[in-house]
């Protein structure tokens, strides 16, 4: 009779073990990181040679979000970032103009660069290609030839809202477009170097 006790007990403990290790009998704890819908801005690369194209690239995974576009050429919706030291200081800068096939730097008298709001849908994404060429604020109404970006540590940044001001009257007076947004928060990429 005792032998039939300790193989019982024996066969009872081992049934335990195994159940006691079966996934669907452990407790509801869940290893896996858990992730928020986001918006993500990233760069095609780390490390950038003189005068490579850099991909800039934001992927809305949220809802309707807002930003400003602008519908200037020279003007862009994204504004880039260096390190100095151990904070980031923005670069202020304008892109260039096709002149005649050719890039230039002018300034250009706009009687005032107003950005857009413009909607990203969820799923959606927006994509920038850049040469590395900058035109600085500096520039006066002469053309002139576009600069290269000093060498450094970069980051791009993107301002959006969940939500947009609501502009009362203007689906009959479409000049009250909203040029600001509500709430603002910021994305950056990940850091890029300019070799």
């Amino acid at each position: 009779m005792r032998g039939t006790s300790s193989r019982l007990l024996i066969g009872l403990a081992f049934t335990l073990l195994i159940l006691g290790s079966c996934p669907s009998n452990r407790g509801s704890t869940n290893n896996k990181a858990s992730t928020r819908p986001s918006v993500v801005m990233t760069t095609d690369k780390t490390h950038y040679s003189a005068r490579e194209t850099v991909t800039l690239k934001v992927t809305n995974h949220l809802g309707l979000i807002w930003y400003i576009g602008y519908p200037q050429r020279d003007l862009v919706w994204w504004d880039i970032e260096k390190a100095q030291d151990t904070a980031w200081t923005s670069v202020h800068m304008r892109m260039s103009l096709i002149e005649g096939g050719v890039e230039a730097c002018r300034l250009i008298l706009y009687e005032q660069p107003i950005g857009e709001v413009t909607e990203l849908k969820s799923g959606s994404a927006l994509r920038y290609e850049w040469n590395q060429h900058i035109c600085l604020f500096d520039t006066g109404p002469q053309s002139t030839q576009p600069e290269l970006i000093e060498r450094g540590r970069y980051r791009c940044a993107l301002r959006y809202s969940v939500s947009t001001v609501n502009t009362p009257g203007i689906e009959t007076q479409p000049w009250k477009r909203p040029t600001e947004l509500a709430e603002v928060d910021v994305i950056y990429s990940n850091e890029f170097f300019l070799e």
